[in-house]
């Protein structure tokens, strides 16, 4: 918010006021009655992925060689051929032998811990709101049998959780959301560039952020992700102040990256000016985002999350 009153590059900011996050123990993370609202409803890829598993996603991959990767309990739908008679034979159950290249997506849940992110004045911080609902679609994508795996954007302590199908993996991820702190700056698509290495197979890579920052390098990290095959989704994160800034008093605005940086200012005097500045900022990052062909969502912390991703996930199932 703050680069928004000035010209200089990567300098996001927020207000003094101390936001009113608390320590979250990780099943805190996910909300069951986000979960009752959005748990029916299906995250499905708009590109081809590699993958097998028939009915979710499309696939480059028809047939042949595979990694065995684990066991998992038959269920109705499954193909007979794929049951493993060895396990019956020892059990008197059905298992479906599951491998690598059937797993259906394998998505990569990005979440941006630069200082920004902190922000909280009526509110939960944005970066407590991106973790909830981080939580919550890793949740539906592993109810929904496909590989999650998470990246904690950060400049001086990343974090990398390869993507896993089990649901036991759950509890890693969730930990990883946990871990990720704020940081005082740094640039986003440089971390973004940095870990698309890692991202091995084409999938799903939502990014969970404000997008404060330099939009030309946030802008060529998205397209490379894009040109590597993989489905892009940019969970845009905003505080309600950051949006309308109704502050009413004099106040002192300090950087939240910046050690130091400051402003002294009226409101009112520069509110016109702010929300003109924030409606083209808020227009050119959709419009980046949906020129190279993904999803931008915008998500207010003061909205209902469950509210938030049943849209999203109601509008990408009927494009689907």
């Amino acid at each position: 918010m703050f680069r928004l009153f000035r010209s200089k590059k990567s300098h996001a900011s927020a207000p003094t006021e101390p936001h009113r996050s608390g320590y979250q123990l990780p099943a805190d993370l996910v909300d069951p009655r986000v979960m009752d609202e959005i748990g029916h409803l299906e995250l499905l890829s708009r590109t081809v992925v590699d993958g097998l598993l028939a009915g979710k996603h499309r696939s480059t991959t028809k047939g042949g060689c595979c990694e065995f990767a684990q066991h998992r309990q038959y269920a109705p739908g499954d193909e007979i051929r794929q049951i493993d008679w060895q396990v019956y034979a020892r059990n008197d159950r059905y298992f479906i032998r599951q491998f690598e290249e059937e797993t259906n997506l394998h998505g990569i849940l990005a979440i941006d811990t630069s200082g920004s992110m902190k922000f909280g004045h009526s509110t939960i911080s944005k970066l407590d709101y991106a973790k909830q609902a981080a939580a919550c679609v890793a949740r539906l994508l592993l109810r929904q049998r496909d590989a999650v795996g998470a990246v904690v954007l950060n400049e001086s302590k990343p974090l990398f959780v390869p993507p896993k199908q089990n649901a036991a993996h759950l509890q890693a991820l969730l930990l990883a959301l946990q871990t990720a702190q704020p940081q005082d700056g740094g640039n986003l698509g440089h971390q973004i560039q940095a870990n698309i290495p890692r991202f091995k197979r084409h999938g799903l890579f939502v990014l969970f952020s404000d997008c404060f920052g330099d939009l030309d390098d946030l802008g060529k990290a998205l397209r490379i992700v894009r040109a590597r095959g993989h489905d892009v989704v940019v969970m845009h994160v905003l505080a309600p102040e950051e949006i309308h800034f109704n502050f009413r008093r004099f106040s002192s605005f300090q950087s939240l990256e910046v050690a130091g940086q400051k402003l002294n200012l009226d409101p009112a005097a520069v509110r016109d000016e702010y929300v003109k500045r924030v409606r083209i900022f808020l227009e050119r990052l959709e419009e980046l985002v949906t020129g190279l062909g993904g999803d931008y969502i915008r998500m207010t912390t003061n909205h209902d999350l469950a509210s938030t991703l049943g849209w999203f996930l109601r509008n990408r199932m009927a494009r689907a």
